[in-house]
């Protein structure tokens, strides 16, 4: 796999954490979002599909808690590597919804089948749970 073979838009068909063993779903079982990535930089925005629209445009505290806990974004520049595992992305974040990552490197193991990518962490704190897990994200190509 090479780098321009991730260049372009994927769109999100399955996140799911495993912690200890238990599978989870942190954005339901049909998040929605996108994985842009250039020649160097990755865009990730994902929500939970079944998150309630909010009342009025300006949200409620609790309308707020559960915006944050039902998506997922953020960039960074990325490099690949290749290892034993795959290719080997690791991404520097530098924006993110969530300042916990901010900062950090994001690191996953990506593989390419047709028009499907598959991302998978070595464990990581998932910011929606705080759990350690192992995050595996199906993408398909979107343009």
């Amino acid at each position: 796999m090479t780098r321009d073979q991730l260049v372009g838009t994927w769109k999100v068909a399955t996140l799911k954490a495993t912690s200890g063993g238990k599978v989870s779903y942190p954005l339901g079982d049909r998040p929605e979002g996108f994985v842009t990535m250039t020649a160097s930089r990755l865009w990730l925005l994902f929500v939970d599909a079944a998150r309630k629209t909010p009342v009025t445009p300006t949200l409620t505290d609790a309308e707020a808690v559960a915006a944050m806990k039902s998506h997922v974004g953020w960039t960074g520049t990325y490099a690949l590597a290749d290892q034993a595992e795959g290719l080997r992305l690791t991404a520097r974040v530098d924006a993110a919804s969530s300042h916990a990552i901010t900062g950090n490197d994001r690191v996953y193991f990506v593989r390419l089948d047709g028009d499907r990518l598959t991302m998978k962490s070595p464990e990581t704190i998932v910011p929606m749970t705080g759990l350690p897990s192992v995050v595996e994200i199906e993408l398909v190509k979107a343009d």
